[in-house]
C-alpha cells in the first residue's frame, strides 16, 4: 500500500514479513575498515575458519556471513576480534535493523594546476562522505584534468554538484559527478586448501620424477664439429586486471 506524507510517498510493509529469518542466530553482519579488507573478506574467513561460512554483500562496507549453526557463528566472531585493522563491527543478526550505506565512485574536474595532488582530491571527496580509496594523483600522469576516488555516502541519491574550492582566500569551482552503475567488489579469492591427498600425489610425484629425463629434450645421438648448447623450456606469467594478480604458469 503506498501513502503520500509531506511530499515523500511512503510503502506500507506487511508485519509479518521477516527475510533470511532462517539464518537468525547463524549469521554475523560484518562492517569491514576498509575497502582492502572488504576485498579480502574471503581470504580473512579462510584464516580463521578455512573452508566455513559463505559470504553474501550488503553494500558499502558490510557483508553478511552465514554459518551452519549459532555455535559457529559465535565462534567466528570471538576469533574475528582478534584479527587487527580487518572489521570495524560484528553483530550476529538476529532480525534487527541496520544503516544504509553505498560505496560511490566519483570523478572530480576543475581542480586547477597549481592545487592537482591527492590531498586535494580527497578533501573534495570527503564533503560527500568518508573515503574509501583515496586519489591516487602522481606528477608523472599524462592526463591531469580530472581524478576518481570513493566514498561512502549515506543515501542512494546520485551526486552531481559543482562546489566551490577555497585556497588562500580565493575560490574556485570543481564539478563533482558520481560515475554509473552499480558498484560491487572485486573480492580476492582465498587459496585452495591443501588435502593429505594432494601431499600424497605431490610425494609420489617427485620420487617417480628423481633421475628420469624430460622427454622432449632428449634427441638422437649425432656427431658434429662443434658441441650443442644446453636448450631449457622457459615458462611465461600472465598478469590478471581489477586491482588483484594472478600468476598462471605456462608448461
Amino acid at each position: 500500500m503506498l501513502t503520500s506524507r509531506q511530499g515523500c510517498k511512503t510503502a506500507v510493509v506487511d508485519n509479518q514479513i521477516s527475510a533470511f529469518r532462517g539464518l537468525h542466530g547463524k549469521a554475523v553482519v560484518a562492517r569491514m575498515i576498509d575497502l582492502e579488507a572488504l576485498k579480502s573478506i574471503y581470504v580473512i574467513m579462510n584464516d580463521i575458519c578455512p573452508g566455513v561460512g559463505k559470504v553474501q554483500y550488503l553494500g558499502g562496507l558490510s557483508v553478511l556471513l552465514s554459518f551452519e549453526d549459532n555455535a559457529m557463528a559465535i565462534k567466528f566472531i570471538e576469533d574475528a576480534r582478534e584479527v587487527i585493522g580487518r572489521f570495524s563491527s560484528l553483530d550476529l543478526w538476529e532480525g534487527q535493523s541496520f544503516g544504509f550505506d553505498r560505496l560511490a565512485w566519483i570523478k572530480i574536474v576543475g581542480i586547477p594546476l597549481h592545487l592537482i595532488n591527492s590531498e586535494v582530491f580527497d578533501v573534495v571527496g570527503s564533503v560527500f562522505g568518508k573515503s574509501v580509496h583515496r586519489a591516487g594523483r602522481s606528477d608523472n600522469d599524462d592526463d591531469l584534468s580530472h581524478d576518481y576516488i570513493g566514498v561512502l555516502v549515506g543515501n542512494g541519491k546520485r551526486i552531481s554538484e559543482e562546489i566551490k574550492l577555497v585556497w588562500r582566500d580565493r575560490r574556485f569551482s570543481v564539478w563533482v559527478s558520481e560515475e554509473s552503475g552499480v558498484w560491487v567488489p572485486e573480492f580476492y579469492k582465498a587459496p585452495s586448501p591443501v588435502t593429505a591427498d594432494d601431499n600424497v600425489e605431490a610425494t609420489l610425484e617427485n620420487t617417480c620424477n628423481i633421475g628420469m629425463v624430460d622427454p622432449v629434450a632428449v634427441v638422437e645421438p649425432v656427431i658434429l664439429e662443434t658441441p650443442i648448447g644446453n636448450y631449457d623450456k622457459n615458462g611465461e606469467n600472465n598478469a590478471a586486471f581489477n586491482e588483484k594478480v594472478v600468476l598462471e604458469t605456462i608448461d
